[in-house]
């Protein structure tokens, strides 16, 4: 990953040098606030029961400052998702190079996944978890953050021998399972247990292309050479 900064400093909307105007750092300044208030309040109290009060308040700017930014608290959670999802791509953008093998980029995308949601718990309940409550136009954008996993994952068919065979909606199911698994270790709490579950989440989400038993060794394999770097 290119630079030092943190996936936490990276994910951040809040402008860190002076090349910004004045009133335009302090209008970005205020967006970052009201972002980040919004992702601990819903991971804090769920979506319904963060009032745009609540959001201004927790955000340390008044409610007619909000206003001038967001239409409502459901144009504040799109924003803020858009927002995140973004910077989220731009990371696997620096992490996963197209030049290794399939699986190789596979591993390192799930690694990173798995990274930013334990780097940022708020944000990522805030994506995987409240949009799937928070309207319609919040959970299609959900529903499209899982689509635009699929061309990625959908290369790995070059390497199956049954690709013909493997069904359409394979891909965004595979995300959508890897997305539930991970929505449910925030839910409950237990987020700190992801990593460990990594080397099954890469089985199973290679298993389809290459095989049961080279999916298992990969797994084996990254499980290896995480140990030394947590050592």
């Amino acid at each position: 990953m290119a630079g030092s900064q943190s996936f936490s400093e990276r994910l951040s909307r809040t402008p860190r040098d002076g090349h910004l105007p004045p009133r335009d750092y302090i209008a970005a300044n205020q967006r970052a606030r009201i972002h980040l208030a919004l992702a601990e309040l819903i991971a804090e109290r769920g979506y319904q029961k963060a009032t745009v009060e609540v959001i201004a308040k927790t955000a340390r700017v008044s409610l007619a400052t909000f206003y001038e930014h967001f239409a409502s608290k459901e144009k504040c959670f799109l924003a803020a998702f858009d927002d995140d999802i973004e910077s989220a791509a731009q990371v696997f953008s620096d992490r996963v190079d197209p030049g290794q093998p399939w699986p190789d980029q596979i591993v390192v995308g799930l690694e990173t996944f798995l990274e930013l949601v334990l780097a940022e718990p708020a944000r990522a309940r805030l994506c995987l978890v409240a949009s799937k409550g928070a309207g319609v136009a919040a959970f299609a954008r959900y529903q499209t953050m899982l689509e635009s996993v699929a061309p990625k994952l959908r290369e790995g068919r070059e390497l199956s021998p049954r690709a013909e065979r493997l069904p359409d909606g394979l891909e965004v199911g595979i995300a959508g399972g890897i997305a539930w698994v991970v929505c449910q270790r925030l839910v409950d709490g237990r987020a700190e247990e992801l990593m460990a579950l990594l080397p099954e989440i890469v089985q199973l989400t290679l298993t389809p292309y290459i095989g049961e038993e080279e999916a298992r060794r990969t797994g084996q394999a990254t499980l290896a050479k995480r140990s030394p770097r947590r050592a």
